[in-house]
């Protein structure tokens, strides 16, 4: 197990490897949490959140207030790896998927160590690791085979005995009661674990379906995609279970994320464009579902689970590099977060009222407060300080994990840390001497440092930056779109970096504008049209830019058509014909509308499928089935919606039957 720490404010440790069961990369700090340990032990939890850069193989903490990053933990090792982060407890855990190494950060001391899961193949590889942690409690599940293992999230160390539900495990979490939730599949069971035993097996579905779990409000919500419904559990026994209405079904996928801060769940239908918003508290738990289209926003096929927060669902797009954003209470879309220029891996999650939305393959990540604010953040922000390294080892004996489960594992012993080598005081004339580590006081001597012990590294004392240094590159800047009645608003501001002198705004409408300094600029647009913006920084030290799309205030998805009717043209003839006719919707949300009539046959739908028609008229004649019977063959269903560039509205809905 290898621990860096760091030295003093604003610094930067870097170590070597040290292999455990695989290596862990060295450590880079771009500054502290707080000015002091008692300050930095809470900072866990405070409003800032941890982001992943798979190009960097950095793990980046961002001020919350500020929403300009704090500091980088390089984990070399995971470069161009998927990762999941933990950040719900007493460290930050850090699970490398390709790997099964799990590397633990603690938040007050800054100490890093990690540890190898799961078992190792013939090639290398591991199987499937997953980490779910929440305040003290943290577990390591090795899905393929189901074995479950408690760890102390402050070092790695096993805790207790591993618990094996013998079969694979798809969905898995803790809830506010501390008890482990994991979901099994093969047999329909939802399994609670509590103290190192199992607390309840409950019956969930049907053998072999389609299963994933999330947390919910603190409670567990077991998503069964096959039925398709969604099951609340305790551990006395599952809940009336919440149906979900077509397009889920079918087996398809249902994206949800693991953790919800509320009651109202967002399941993405994957292959549909389709979220469905199931308040599980709504009419006496019976649940509620709203429906959210997506079309109008022409996502790609990409999408991830969605999340919820304030009244916004936000919708990451991985095939865009954006992350689609609705309002419930306004019932209209609002300018999408854009992350990267085109495709890229986009993490969204929620951390204390902040939704946190990160370009995995990119510096870009967006922090969006409850009131829609949004700050954009610079992952890469550049180190500034003067650099100093100080780091020191430890390897203690591996753990050895029983390959049967139910037998004691005894703890860790973890030997003491060795001392750690005296940093030399560095000084430049004129300058103080750098503080003593841990005190921000200047030392009395500078002395230079005793020879390392044999299980530290050597100090390493960074060359000082020149006297004077080229100026530095403007940061991305800051744009952001707002709305107005026919005209869209890009406001531009500083990003991190370089001092900036102008701002150059130009927009897919050819709009162009130098503003001097930060400013807004008014581009008029008409109906549903989106309008992307590009603003470039120049500075002395370079250029840089950044883009954003919108669309227009009132460009909604349409109400419904009123006065649909039904009626028989040229029944007892050769050519028989259903004419349906309606008027268009009292609101048509901006822009041009056309209207999608579909015809079910609910009498013989087997023989007759579905029929979708699209037109821009009030008008629509279909050929009508003959041969109407007593068991109703020739029963239809006419539904007609109205759709424009943001969306399509409720379906109004006739019945006819042929004669």
């Amino acid at each position: 197990m290898w621990r860096g720490k760091t030295v003093r404010r604003g610094s930067t440790v870097r170590a070597g490897t040290v292999t455990l069961a695989a290596a862990l990369a060295a450590l880079t700090l771009l500054g502290v949490l707080g000015t002091s340990p008692g300050a930095a032990v809470v900072r866990v939890t405070d409003s800032g959140a941890w982001l992943w850069s798979a190009a960097k193989g950095w793990v980046t903490h961002v001020n919350g207030p500020s929403g300009a990053p704090d500091f980088n933990v390089e984990l070399a090792a995971a470069r161009g790896h998927p990762v999941e982060l933990a950040q719900d407890g007493v460290s930050v855990l850090v699970t490398d998927l390709r790997t099964g190494v799990v590397s633990r950060i603690d938040p007050a001391t800054m100490d890093l160590a990690s540890r190898q899961f799961g078992p190792a193949g013939a090639d290398g590889s591991t199987g499937a690791v997953r980490v779910v942690a929440r305040d003290e409690l943290a577990f390591v599940i090795e899905t393929d085979s189901g074995l479950v293992t408690r760890i102390d999230p402050r070092t790695l160390d096993i805790i207790g005995e591993q618990i094996s539900v013998g079969a694979r495990v798809t969905g898995a979490g803790i809830d506010a009661d501390g008890v482990l939730w994991v979901v099994v599949a093969e047999r329909g069971e939802a399994v609670a674990i509590r103290d190192g035993r199992r607390l309840a097996t409950v019956p969930v579905a049907a053998p072999r379906s389609t299963l994933g779990l999330t947390i919910a409000g603190g409670q567990p919500v077991v998503i069964d995609a096959t039925s398709p419904a969604l099951v609340p559990v305790t551990a006395t026994g599952a809940h009336p279970a919440v149906s979900l209405p077509a397009p889920a079904g079918g087996n398809r996928r249902l994206l949800v994320a693991p953790t919800i801060e509320g009651r109202v769940v967002p399941v993405l239908v994957e292959g549909t464009g389709t979220v469905l918003l199931v308040d599980l508290d709504a009419h006496d738990g019976d649940g509620s579902t709203q429906q959210v289209q997506l079309a109008g926003q022409r996502p790609s096929p990409d999408l991830g689970a969605p999340v919820i927060e304030a009244g916004r669902l936000y919708v990451p797009d991985n095939g865009t590099g954006r992350v689609l954003v609705y309002d419930r209470s306004a019932g209209r879309f609002e300018a999408p977060i854009q992350l990267a220029g085109d495709a890229g891996m986009v993490t969204l999650f929620v951390r204390n009222g902040t939704v946190w939305a990160n370009n995995t393959d990119g510096t870009s990540a967006v922090a969006v407060d409850p009131d829609g604010r949004r700050r954009d953040v610079d992952k890469y922000a550049p180190d500034l300080a003067v650099p100093v390294a100080n780091a020191s080892t430890s390897a203690p004996p591996p753990v050895v994990v029983p390959s049967a489960p139910g037998q004691q594992i005894p703890p860790t012993v973890r030997p003491s840390r060795a001392a750690r080598p005296t940093v030399p005081a560095r000084t430049q004339p004129g300058a103080a001497p750098n503080p003593v580590p841990g005190t921000g006081q200047p030392p009395t001597t500078a002395a230079p440092p005793r020879p390392p012990d044999t299980a530290t590294v050597p100090s390493v004392i960074a060359t000082l930056p020149p006297t004077t240094t080229p100026a530095a590159v403007p940061g991305q800047p800051s744009i952001t779109a707002g709305s107005a009645s026919g005209a869209v608003i890009f406001t531009v501001a500083a990003g991190a970096g370089g001092p900036a002198t102008t701002f150059t705004v130009s927009t897919s409408l050819g709009t162009n504008e130098t503003l001097q300094g930060s400013g807004s600029l008014s581009v008029p647009t008409t109906g549903c049209q989106t309008v992307s913006a590009t603003a470039t920084a120049t500075g002395p030290g370079g250029t840089s830019t950044s883009s954003t799309p919108a669309q227009a205030l009132g460009c909604v998805p349409p109400g419904p058509v009123r006065n649909l009717d039904v009626v028989g043209v040229g029944l007892g003839t050769d050519d028989p014909k259903r004419r349906i006719t309606w008027q268009p919707p009292l609101d048509d949300g901006g822009g041009p509308l056309e209207y999608v009539v579909t015809i079910t046959n609910f009498g013989n739908p087997g023989e007759y499928p579905p029929e979708t028609y699209t037109t821009t008229g009030l008008v629509l004649d279909v050929v009508g089935y003959t041969g109407g019977t007593d068991t109703c063959a020739s029963c239809q269903d006419f539904t007609v919606q109205a759709r424009n560039a943001a969306g399509t509205g409720a379906g109004q809905t006739n019945r006819a039957r042929s004669e």
